[in-house]
């Protein structure tokens, strides 16, 4: 079959307008069907929630070692060797998994939580007068750039550049014809070149990244290896807790009765988290290559074919969530994929967890009330979120 046998959407997923925000276009696209040709990207979109968690679950049909971005470029670079937990598969990826997972277990972060509380203590003291200020670059950043920052531990890489970083990989996802994408670029090279040089004496003992270092010298992994995975720790936990946290706090300011309700209700913030995560959907989704014939609900994708398997997406499907568009603080929908699925699903999913809650109830503990201005939408080929969000604290 050829990308013409199937519903078709000819919109710019990668417009401006679609960036800031997609609800429309996804609600199109889950619409059409369970396969969307997008003839401007030459790959299908899975939409729904059931083909969705589908596609994350089947590693072996739907792989990632091919690259998961639209940019043909990108995925060339990948494919070669894996570079990262995000472009393998199979025992190379669990191998990989394994050794990175390690200090991101529950067990391994409850020593964390004392000073993450500190943190969102701190920064939240020093807002909580009542004034304006804008809560992305201040509340939302703070605890997760200072707590990766420290854990991972690399020497003369300031928390500005990482956050550089981190931006520049998920517009790089993009289609290279576009300027987002190209001016990526350079922050690319740059943090490429700062990795393929980096040994034990350029990161703090003790720390994550130490730890791959070691790892190295013990023949767990290559040298190379250890220098890639660093990156894993300090790039992809950044950006999507920061934007997740803006969407909590965005809820919590502007829902009504809502914080009220987790100020009296303490066992009601994991399930709050939980919701905040799927209507905030950091990350819009990643593509796969199809190695094998694919079936989804009612079609099949052809092996050969790319596919973008759209989380944000999922996580709005009228199929699945009733009223999918509106925060329910009783929902707590524990199997939303803003943290992704299956094998590939995040690294950092109990460290984001962590911080996001011990911020809710910091918040809970301290503050009265939380009134929220207009917000400004981020522009970013592969993440979403607010870029601006100005908050008042009482």
């Amino acid at each position: 079959m050829k990308g013409s046998d199937y519903p078709s959407f000819s919109g710019d997923l990668f417009s401006d307008e679609l960036l800031a925000n997609s609800l429309g276009a996804y609600r199109t696209l889950r619409e059409l069907g369970d396969a969307i040709w997008l003839p401007k990207l030459n790959m299908f979109a899975v939409a729904r929630f059931q083909d969705v968690q589908a596609g994350l679950r089947d590693s072996d049909a739907l792989i990632s070692g091919k690259g998961v971005s639209v940019n043909k470029l990108m995925n060339a670079a990948d494919a070669p060797d894996p570079v990262s937990t995000l472009t393998s598969d199979g025992d190379i990826h669990h191998q990989l998994k394994r050794i990175l997972i390690k200090p991101l277990m529950p067990t391994a972060l409850l020593s964390l939580r004392e000073q993450i509380a500190r943190e969102a203590a701190a920064v939240i003291d020093r807002v909580a007068d009542g004034r304006e200020f804008e809560a992305m670059s201040t509340l939302a950043s703070h605890v997760p750039v200072k707590i990766v920052a420290d854990m991972v531990g690399l020497k003369g890489v300031s928390h500005k550049q990482l956050m550089q970083w981190a931006s520049a990989i998920f517009d790089a996802f993009g289609p290279s014809d576009r300027a987002r994408t190209t001016e990526a670029l350079p922050a690319i090279q740059e943090f490429v070149g700062h990795g393929m040089q980096l040994t034990r004496d350029d990161v703090v003992p003790g720390g994550w990244a130490d730890s791959l270092f070691l790892a190295a010298e013990k023949g767990e992994i290559t040298l190379q290896m250890a220098r890639n995975l660093v990156f894993d720790y300090a790039l992809p936990s950044l950006d999507t807790t920061i934007l997740a946290t803006g969407e909590l706090l965005y809820r919590m300011a502007t829902e009504p009765g809502a914080f009220a309700a987790v100020r009296g209700r303490s066992a009601l913030i994991p399930g709050v988290v939980n919701e905040c995560v799927r209507l905030a959907s950091p990350l819009r989704g990643f593509t796969r290559y199809c190695a094998q014939d694919f079936a989804l609900s009612e079609s099949t994708i052809p092996a050969g074919s790319r596919v973008w398997l759209l989380n944000a997406s999922a996580n709005r499907d009228e199929r699945h969530y009733p009223y999918p568009d509106r925060f329910d603080i009783e929902r707590n929908p524990r199997d939303h994929l803003g943290w992704g699925h299956g094998v590939h699903s995040c690294l950092g999913i109990h460290l984001a967890r962590l911080e996001l809650e011990v911020i809710l109830e910091t918040l809970a503990a301290k503050v009265q009330s939380i009134e929220a201005g207009q917000p400004t939408r981020l522009l970013n080929n592969a993440a979403q979120g607010y870029a601006v969000l100005p908050l008042r604290i009482h």
